[in-house]
């Protein structure tokens, strides 16, 4: 039986009569807050956006439900995910003082979620809660427990309309894209079409903006800015140009997203002037920016031509350095790489997910271990020009077998380097397909809201999966530690000391190859400011930018 975060919640409704329909009110207050793990959360940020966009009486808020770190806890992988109970009342007091008081969250923050909630209807009862993102859309069954109005699908229009309705006083149950909590009887209305691009084009830029806030715990709320920023995040500036997925991997949140709307497997973006208008807007509103993080669920499945039109722009007006995050070996191609390197490509994140052909079968995910080696293969024939790839990888699945663990291990081994490791213990988001498959193994899984930031467990099999990137082993040494690997469901030894290396080996190796090409967004983010205010990086820059030019000039990179 999969255990998720509500297994031992009561299966009623929440007891709590919805507030009145209000009166006309055209200047009512809207109070919306993140809480997540940072404040580079694209889909909250592009809402609330557009929001403040159509009513001016907008406050909004940026709840990290953990403590920034050290580098001895990032290396330690020592976080705090829940609140306190000091930290619960400091935020409902804030999102009691609005007439609306809406959130945003992941499965994993909405523990955190419940008791704000709690706080807010004791300290107002009249104040109208609502719920989106992405447990809204995995589990609006849950999220109705406790609010008055969750979001079912894509929230800007629908948001609209329920706001047109709700400032008349008249019923704002009709509305699309809602689940209502009335009087303790579920209303759940139809999702509104997906967005076109043309829609798309309609939003404002989802940049940070004035007046916004953070919460810390042991400051309460502060004016959102650079240096805050930046202790979350870095020097990059986090967006999505495209959305949607053409895969249907089972242990991904958009499985529910294709559940709702067969649609969402076709890609919907922006145009290239918009993005373009978005970036350069960010830049001049936040000067030390030394990245910008594209978090597409499939970056390169966009056709080569309008990635050709985004290279030429970008490199003409943009100009600084641009990562991508959401790839899939399926679809990188030589011709997108060299392509993308010549406007500031500098990092490549690819989801792997596990060397076994059996488990990516089990995932549902089409990727085949020999594209996995051939995407692998045309990023390192241009490690020169970019910082190591980072490589995803799913471990501790109970349904693994020894064949299964040593496969993966066997992949990284024999990965090209250099590239560097997300290794991420496997956590099951409720609702997706990959829940129904592990229900019908009759495995449990540790609850996605107490273990999300716990990571990996200490096997033999995930020490080494941290110290291939850094030390590539001999063989001998390798086939012996090897005959050891064990799946996580086997009882086996623990090896802190290894560990410990491991991770210090890795986070120093990375360290020193984004320095390689002075990028700040791994770590040192103050002092990459710093450089950046007093124009090192701007000189780097320009030296940095004639090596971008050089890449189809040589033969090697040639498509």
């Amino acid at each position: 039986m999969v255990m998720t975060a509500h297994t031992q919640q009561d299966s009623k409704l929440a007891t709590h009569v919805t507030p009145r329909l209000y009166k006309s009110n055209p200047n009512l207050e809207i109070r919306l807050a993140c809480v997540e793990d940072s404040v580079a959360n694209t889909g909250f940020r592009k809402i609330s956006a557009y929001i403040k966009s159509i009513h001016q009486n907008t406050k909004i808020a940026y709840i990290p439900t953990f403590c920034k770190g050290s580098w001895a806890n990032k290396i330690l992988r020592k976080t705090k995910l829940n609140f306190g109970d000091d930290n619960v009342h400091q935020v409902a007091q804030w999102m009691a003082k609005g007439d609306i008081a809406a959130f945003c969250s992941m499965t994993q923050s909405s523990s955190n979620v419940y008791k704000i909630i709690d706080e807010v209807r004791r300290l107002n009862p009249n104040s109208y809660i609502m719920w989106g993102g992405i447990h809204a859309i995995v589990e609006p069954e849950d999220a109705i427990k406790h609010a008055d109005a969750v979001c079912t699908g894509e929230g800007e229009f629908a948001f609209k309309t329920f706001l047109e309705l709700f400032k008349k006083g008249e019923d704002y149950t009709t509305a699309p894209g809602f689940w209502f909590n009335k009087d303790n009887k579920i209303i759940k209305n139809r999702n509104l079409p997906l967005m076109s691009s043309k829609n798309m084009d309609e939003l404002p830029p989802l940049t940070y903006e004035d007046g916004e806030l953070i919460f810390h715990r042991d400051k309460g709320f502060k004016p959102l800015n650079a240096t805050n920023i930046i202790d979350y995040q870095e020097l990059s500036y986090a967006t999505v140009w495209s959305i949607g997925c053409p895969l249907h991997c089972s242990f991904c949140a958009n499985t529910k997203f294709i559940e709702n709307d067969i649609a969402y497997r076709r890609l919907r973006h922006s145009s290239v002037r918009t993005i373009i208008n978005e970036l350069k807007r960010a830049i001049s509103k936040q000067p030390h920016l030394s990245v910008i993080a594209f978090h597409d669920d499939s970056f390169l499945a966009l056709p080569y031509k309008t990635l050709e039109e985004f290279c030429k722009l970008y490199k003409a007006e943009v100009k600084i350095p641009f990562a991508v995050y959401g790839v899939i070996p399926n679809y990188v191609k030589e011709d997108k790489i060299a392509l993308l390197l010549d406007a500031g490509l500098n990092q490549v994140r690819m989801g792997i997910q596990s060397g076994s052909e059996r488990i990516l079968e089990f995932y549902r995910r089409p990727t085949k271990l020999q594209r996995i080696k051939e995407a692998a293969a045309i990023l390192n024939k241009y490690r020169k020009y970019m910082i190591a790839p980072q490589y995803d990888i799913i471990t501790d699945n109970p349904v693994e077998t020894i064949d299964d663990t040593k496969a993966t291990v066997d992949l990284i081994y024999e990965m090209p380097r250099p590239f560097t490791l997300n290794v991420y213990s496997l956590r099951v988001i409720p609702n997706t397909q990959l829940a129904k498959d592990i229900e019908g193994k009759g495995f449990d899984i540790p609850s996605i809201t107490k273990y999300y930031f716990a990571g990996y467990n200490k096997t033999l099999a995930n020490c080494l999966m941290f110290i291939i990137p850094f030390w590539k082993m001999p063989r001998w040494l390798y086939k012996i530690l090897r005959k050891k690997i064990y799946p996580i469901q086997m009882e086996q030894p623990r090896y802190p000391i290894l560990f410990m290396f491991a991770r210090l080996g890795f986070f120093i190796k990375n360290y020193l190859d984004h320095m390689r090409l002075l990028d700040f967004t791994y770590a040192l983010g103050k002092s990459g400011y710093y450089l950046t205010k007093f124009r090192i990086v701007k000189i780097w820059r320009h030296l940095f930018w004639k090596r971008y030019h050089l890449v189809k000039k040589n033969p090697e990179a040639q498509t």
